[in-house]
Order: C-alpha cells, then structure tokens, then sequence
C-alpha cells in the first residue's frame, strides 16, 4: 500500500501509464468545500489519498491543471487554469472540457475519447480554447488516465501550459518571414545576400580586406531578378557561390565599387555601375550596399540591384537625339544664311548687271532724243530690241531663282507633276538616268505633305549625285488606303551604317525629321554595291495634334 504524493502528480504530468490508487485512510477526509478523487465512486471500490498534499501541488502549480471525470466534466481545477481561461474556478466546474475547445477544433479532437476508451494511456499537443471573453487560447495540453488498482479507469488529469504569447509570436514570425520572401521573390529589383565565412577585420588596408572578401564572402541568399541581371536563370545556380568565382566579381568596375564601399564605410547608395551580360552587351546597374559590422568584423553584406539598362539606353538615345537636333538646328542655319548668300550673289551678279546694262542703254538713248543731232531710227530701234533681249535673260533668271527656292509647278499642277518635273531636270544636270513612276491621276494631297515628300525627294537626289556615284535613279510614289508612299532607289555604291550614324549625316537626319513630324516614317537601306533606297511613308489623313501643331 502507498500514498499518491506530489512526486506522482509529477510522475503522471510527465506520461505515466498507470497510477495504482491509493487504500483509504482515516486521515485524509476533505473539507466539504473541495473535491476529492477520494470521493469519485466506483462500483468495485472508493479511493482516497493525501488531501492535503496533493491540493498543495495541485493548487500551487505553475501550470493549469484539472481534474476531470469519465464524462468529460471539470471536477476540479487550480487557478493557473483559471487564469489561462479568464473564468473563476466555480465558474468551470462542472464545464464539460469539450465545451472550452476552439468550435473548429471539437470534432477533429478524438484523443480524449481514445484517453478514456484506453486506446492510449497519455497524450500532448498544443490546441485552441476559447477563454470567457471570446478570445483565442492557446494551450499546450497533456492527458493522462488515472487508473484503479484493478486497471480500471476513474478519472483524467489534464496539465495545461499557456503558449498564447508564444504561437502569436511564431505566427507574426511567421507572416513577417511569408511577407519578407514574397517581397524577395517577387520583387523586380535583384536583392541578395553575402555571408562571409571568416569574418574580415575592416581596419585592414583595402587591398587585404577585398582579398578576403573574395575568397570567404558567398551569396547566401538572392533572388531571380538578380539572377538573370548576371545571366543566370534562376536563384538556385547563385546560391552558395563564393563571390571570387562569380564573372561580376572579376570585371574592374567591381574591384573599383569594393574599394569605394570600404571607403565609405560599408554603405554605398545609388551607385551607377556597369556590367556585360552573357552576349557581351552593356548593362547599367544601380546598387546600394550596406555592411553589417559588429566590433570592426565585416560580418554580411546586403545588396539591391536594379537594372537600369533600359532607362539607361533610352537616356542615351535621348542625349544623342538632342545632339543630333542641336546640329541639324546649326545645319539648317548655315543651309539658310547659304542660300541667302547664293540668292544675294544671284541677284547682284545676274539681275543687278542685267539691270544696270538697261539703265545705261536707256540713259544713252535718253541723251540721243534730247540732243540738237537727227535722230536715227534703225540705230534707237537697234537697241531697244537688244534692251528687250536683255529683259528677257533678266526675267528668265528671276523664273530660275523662283523656281530654285520653291518649284511653281509644285503649287499649280501637284505632287506628280512637280516629281517629274524634278526628275527631268536632275537627269539633264547632272547626266544621270532618272526614272520616275507615278499614279495615272494627280493626287489631291496636303500642301504640307506635298512640299514634305517633295523636300525629301530634292534631298534624297542630291545624296546620289554627290555620294553614290550611280548610273540610274528610279522615283516611286505610290498611295494605299491610308499612307502615301515615296520610294527613292539607286544602282550605286550604297550607303553604310557608318555613314548613316555619322554625325555629320544631317541631310538624313532633316529628311527624317521631315516626315516624322507628320507622323510618318523614314527608312533608309544600303548594300555595298549594290545601291541605296530610301522609303518614305506617311499617312493621309493627319492627326489632330499634327495639325495644331502647324496651324
């Protein structure tokens, strides 16, 4: 015979199988106010124990501990329960323990059933109870089965910890850790992660301090965006690679961003670097790093990447477009104050020697009328028709400048008429074959797009007798549903990339300018020997912003 005694509650606590109860004495009646397991009957006998020893291990536990009969009903309960649960202790007693489950819970939990049925002797796990204000519990549970000395059951022991602080901690972990990946794996900005293997003294010079990054510094952590910046394809091919054995590591651009990291102090933010990727291409980075150092040890580097590439590239176009229009704005000028020079020196060598010889005829014959001599009418006649001659030359060169500056044929007959005309004129000037195919009709287009197309055309023959030394020049102008179509072809050298980069190269560039800024497009094709063709392309119908603009 023995006494169950505060060493085997703790027995039970920790997953005893099988408690013999205890014989009956006359010392350990309890006051009428408590439970005792000695009351608790059974139909072969009736148990008691120590009271007194047991109610103070029961009462006095850190953990919520409860007494709790076949039919699931809390017989007895100590304050810690109490607490964990928010109710007071009569308040409980009584309760069916299946009642204070999470509703989710109830029917998933058969262990207490299994408990009492003897299919297991103990059990332990951490679940939901719903306190008496409505909130979420968390407690880490144990169930033990007391048995009689004949193996019977007569009652359950359940020890309870609150873990409520702990699982809300592990759960914000958790969402925080959930939202840290997310963030990692779905962000379009590489981010990674270096470790370093022996951690670096940072008040060694530079040189030593890069030399052991390379060789104990490996990515830990990155991510796909990261990964494909340096041609790779995911994160996995990067992960646990030393720094040293990575191409980014080895190009001098690097060795120049980790000496100024270390001279910044580990913190660098927005640095633009440049890289190469798998073809050879460049790439633009911008990267911010920073270094965790605790007492002088270079312990990780934390590193953001994005690729700038893109925006890099369009900034470069955009610089160089703004070069190229700067130029062309000079081109035109020095073109301009050209022709005027050329219009200037017309004038005065054509028109004002044409002119003056007329006022001196007239002044001479002038004086013949006025003097006292006969007047002799074959010589006045004589020269009146050499001044009419004159007159002629004077304003056959007055047409030549008109036309040079803006063809008449253009306004009074169209497009058409004013390319054929082009056409004939160039192949009389400069010997070189020129043919043209045009519509049957004439067509009705916009003066603007007329004087565009014509411009470009003007242009565009020029280049081929100054640079491609051809033979023959064929003109196309053709019109679909919604564009009309100028196409200029030769048999010459053909034009070349470097030619069409250069920039010098502001004829293209005005006739491109030409029709893009009526929407249309300019394209411009050469093979070595093989001649150029030029292909202009503009729509018929402007845009209403286009033609704001010009209005």
């Amino acid at each position: 015979m023995r006494r169950v005694t505060l060493a085997d509650a703790q027995r039970v606590r920790v997953g005893v199988n099988t408690m013999k109860s205890p014989r009956p004495t006359t010392n350990t009646q309890p006051g009428p106010d408590s439970f005792n397991v000695a009351n608790i009957e059974h139909p072969k006998r009736r148990f008691s124990m120590n009271e007194g020893r047991f109610r103070l291990a029961f009462e006095k536990a850190p953990m919520g501990m409860a007494i709790v009969d076949l039919n699931h009903k809390l017989r007895r309960v100590n304050q810690s329960l109490c607490d964990a649960l928010g109710y007071e202790p009569k308040e409980l007693l009584g309760k069916n323990i299946i009642e204070l489950n999470h509703p989710d819970d109830i029917k998933a939990d058969t262990l207490v059933e299994q408990l009492f049925n003897g299919q297991i002797s103990s059990y332990r796990l951490e679940k939901r109870f719903v306190t008496k204000r409505g909130d979420l519990a968390w407690l880490d549970l144990t169930g033990v089965l007391i048995r009689s000395d004949d193996d019977e059951p007569l009652y359950g022991l359940a020890m309870v910890e609150d873990v409520t602080n702990r699982r809300r901690a592990e759960e914000a972990l958790r969402t925080s850790e959930e939202r840290y990946r997310s963030f990692v794996v779905n962000s379009s900005e590489g981010i990674w992660r270096l470790e370093i293997e022996q951690p670096i003294d940072t008040t060694l010079p530079p040189d030593e301090q890069i030399s052991l990054f390379y060789k104990y510094g490996y990515i830990a952590e990155c991510n796909d965006a990261i990964a494909r910046m340096h041609g790779h394809k995911r994160a996995d091919d990067m992960v646990g690679v030393r720094f040293g054995q990575l191409k980014l590591a080895t190009h001098p651009t690097n060795v120049q961003t980790m000496r100024k990291l270390i001279s910044s102090g580990y913190r660098l933010l927005d640095l633009e670097t440049e890289d190469f990727n798998g073809n050879g291409h460049i790439k633009y980075l911008s990267t911010n790093l920073i270094g965790i150092i605790i007492n002088n040890k270079l312990l990780r580097i934390w590193g953001v990447q994005r690729d700038r590439t893109e925006q890099r590239s369009a900034e470069l176009k955009l610089e160089y477009s703004l070069r190229q229009l700067r130029s062309l704005s000079a081109y035109l000028q020095s073109i301009r104050e050209k022709e005027r020079t050329e219009l200037a020196r017309e004038i005065h060598d054509t028109l004002g020697q044409s002119l003056t010889g007329v006022k001196i005829e007239l002044s001479l014959l002038n004086k013949r009328l006025n003097s006292d001599k006969e007047f002799d009418v074959k010589t006045t006649s004589e020269k009146l028709e050499e001044l009419t001659n004159t007159l002629d030359d004077t304003l056959g060169s007055v047409k030549a400048l008109a036309t040079e500056l803006r063809p008449g044929v253009l306004d009074k007959f169209g497009l058409c008429a004013a390319i054929e005309w082009k056409c004939e004129e160039f192949e009389r000037r400069f010997g070189i074959q020129c043919k043209c195919n045009l519509p049957t009709q004439e067509l009705e287009l916009r003066d603007e797009l007329s004087t565009a197309l014509f411009r470009i055309l003007q242009e565009a023959l020029m280049n081929v007798a100054t640079h491609a030394d051809a033979k023959v020049v064929t003109v196309d102008l053709m019109v679909d549903e919604q564009n009309v179509i100028l196409v200029i072809s030769d048999d010459g050298t053909g034009v070349t990339l470097d030619q069409l980069t250069a920039p010098t190269s502001l004829g293209l560039l005005g006739m491109r300018e030409r029709a893009e800024v009526l929407n249309g497009s300019f394209v411009i094709e050469g093979k070595s020997k093989k001649g150029t063709r030029v292909t202009v392309r503009i729509p018929l119908v402007i845009r209403t912003e286009i033609k704001e603009e010009h209005e």
